[in-house]
């Protein structure tokens, strides 16, 4: 493609990427597409891991990220060290008190086109209209879900429920549920015990009710996951106007002045460059945003004095208020022939109170047929091959972590602290959450299929501290990170984008993916982040056609 200068340099080619790119390319504006990752494998699910919907995928195709499950002193110690050089993270600015927890966990988000929306499980849950409730209540009046309906409805193309009010039947999304006859046997006794023991039955898990056992949405296509790139990229990509750059970082964003006007890059092979666009739209997460916002100059301004960066905006909310779902699984070991490899992992959730109080406040369901060589840690520590896992997720977390740069140095990882059970509260339900979970698992239709429970007991339940205690250490996080550069009005210190993902006090710089949502939804993130990307391009192409810079 001829020319020095692109419209608009989209950052990041995962599923707020994928629809930003291609709304704009189609609209007739050249855009230039980076991705850190690679291309996806060719080929359906036997040659291309990406394509097989049954697991998630944690290595080959994602970023080696470390976080620290609580939070440190670590971005004190920086920015209070003398002379405010930027740390390298190997001293004792680690701080103590982490140091047990710190590099517990592997977040091994997506690093690839299509990002994490290829690597995830494939779950195309619907956050709830109060979630949307709250967004509104935090400044952010035109996210209701009145107003946002439209926009879930334009995204999916839904085979049970096509093209009805709450529903779409022609966008690139496929969803579809399993029906009676495709459930699991354990799946069917999870569900019929969760009627037993009072919980309604739903058949729309996306339908805007609340509480229920019903089958699990999925964006998947003959057991293949359709991910964001799949479904928006495919065609966009023989647009004449759209390039998409593989292997290749953007370290920084440029300025003039207080208007972004390009970014430099570097690719896997260390070439350095730089390219000028009229907009800069950073689609890089909720972990990779910030970071180069950060190093960029955009955010708090003592951490850009101590990474040596010029600052360009004192914008103190970036890369705070990070948030994700805590969740605690209970693993247990199935009897011969109950579980496959292959087989769907997930089938049936159900929305419930845990019981802290009358609040619809946990999701409770299956991980089935799991090969304990995809969980993080389990790998060979009990021998098992295959194990059933009972999850319990907290949907409204208030519990708080941060991301940031450590260093100025692009190669330098993140500091990544989740913050989970900082708020006692969020403990409080997990406890009332696994209590609840482990009367559903003792069920004798799923007691009876299962061979052994590791590190739960009926004592270990029934004791407080020990509950508190076991659910504080255990509880590990979704990988749904959201809210590092939060939505908000220009009055709020803490928002870092205004209603349509246009940095506060910058000129063409968007903000276009979860780290944007003012909360954490209730559900996996991938579903709104598609929603949220479709809204804002909308603007964006409103602009690109009347001729105006964001």
């Amino acid at each position: 493609m001829s020319g020095t200068e692109w419209d608009h340099l989209v950052v990041g080619a995962g599923s707020a990427g994928s629809v930003t790119a291609a709304r704009l390319a189609a609209a007739g504006a050249r855009v230039l597409l980076v991705e850190a990752g690679g291309e996806q494998p060719a080929g359906g699910a036997e040659s291309n891991p990406l394509r097989d919907a049954s697991r998630l995928i944690l290595e080959g195709f994602n970023w080696d990220h470390r976080a620290n499950l609580r939070s440190s002193t670590r971005l004190e110690d920086l920015l209070n060290r003398d002379g405010g050089s930027g740390g390298n993270g190997a001293d004792e600015g680690e701080g103590r008190r982490s140091r047990a927890l710190w590099n517990r966990f592997p977040y091994q988000l997506g690093k690839v086109v299509g990002g994490s929306s290829a690597v995830n499980g494939a779950i195309a849950l619907r956050p709830l209209p109060r979630d949307f409730d709250d967004w509104a209540a935090r400044g952010n009046p035109d996210w209701t879900w009145e107003r946002v309906l439209p926009y879930f409805r334009r995204i999916e193309r839904d085979a049970d429920f096509p093209a009805d009010d709450a529903h779409g039947g022609h966008g690139p999304v496929p969803v579809r549920r399993p029906g009676p006859e495709q459930l699991h046997e354990l799946e069917t006794a999870f569900r019929d015990e969760c009627r037993r023991t009072g919980v309604r039955d739903l058949p729309d898990l996306n339908g805007g009710r609340e509480r229920g056992v019903g089958p699990v949405p999925a964006n998947t296509r003959d057991g293949e996951r359709v991910d964001a790139a799949t479904a928006y990229l495919t065609e966009a990509r023989r647009l004449p106007d759209l390039e998409v750059r593989t292997g290749c970082r953007v370290t920084r964003v440029l300025f003039e002045g207080r208007r972004a006007v390009g970014a430099e890059l570097l690719r896997d092979d260390g070439q350095r460059s730089s390219v000028r666009a009229g907009n800069v739209v950073l689609c890089a997460g909720a972990i990779g945003t910030p970071v180069v916002l950060q190093r960029s100059g955009v955010g708090a301004a003592r951490l850009s004095a101590a990474l040596g960066v010029a600052p360009v905006a004192d914008l103190p909310g970036v890369g705070e208020n990070l948030a994700d779902h805590p969740s605690v699984v209970i693993w247990s070991l199935p009897k011969p022939g109950v579980c496959e490899p292959g087989l769907p992992w997930r089938q049936i959730a159900a929305r419930m109170p845990s019981g802290y109080d009358d609040d619809t406040d946990v999701q409770v369901g299956l991980l089935n047929n799991v090969e304990t060589t995809t969980i993080p840690g389990f790998v060979d520590r009990l021998g098992w091959p295959m194990v059933v896992g009972l999850s319990v997720m907290l949907l409204r977390p208030e519990s708080r972590g941060r991301v940031f740069a450590e260093s100025a140095d692009p190669d330098s990882s993140p500091v990544i602290e989740l913050g989970l059970g900082t708020v006692e509260a969020d403990v409080d339900r997990l406890m009332y959450g696994v209590r609840r979970a482990w009367g559903l698992l003792r069920a004798p239709g799923i007691g009876n299929r299962l061979e052994r429970t590791q590190f739960w007991t009926d004592r270990m339940i029934d004791n407080e501290v020990v509950l508190r205690n076991g659910v504080r250490n255990i509880m590990n996080p979704g990988w749904h990170a959201a809210g590092s550069a939060r939505m908000g009005p220009a009055s709020d210190p803490m928002s870092v984008v205004d209603q349509r993902g246009r940095v506060h006090g910058l000129a063409g710089l968007r903000v276009v993916d979860a780290s944007v949502f003012p909360s954490v939804p209730s559900v996996p993130t991938n579903l709104t982040t598609l929603m949220l990307a479709e809204r804002i391009a909308d603007d964006a192409v409103t602009d690109f056609k009347e001729g105006k810079r964001c």
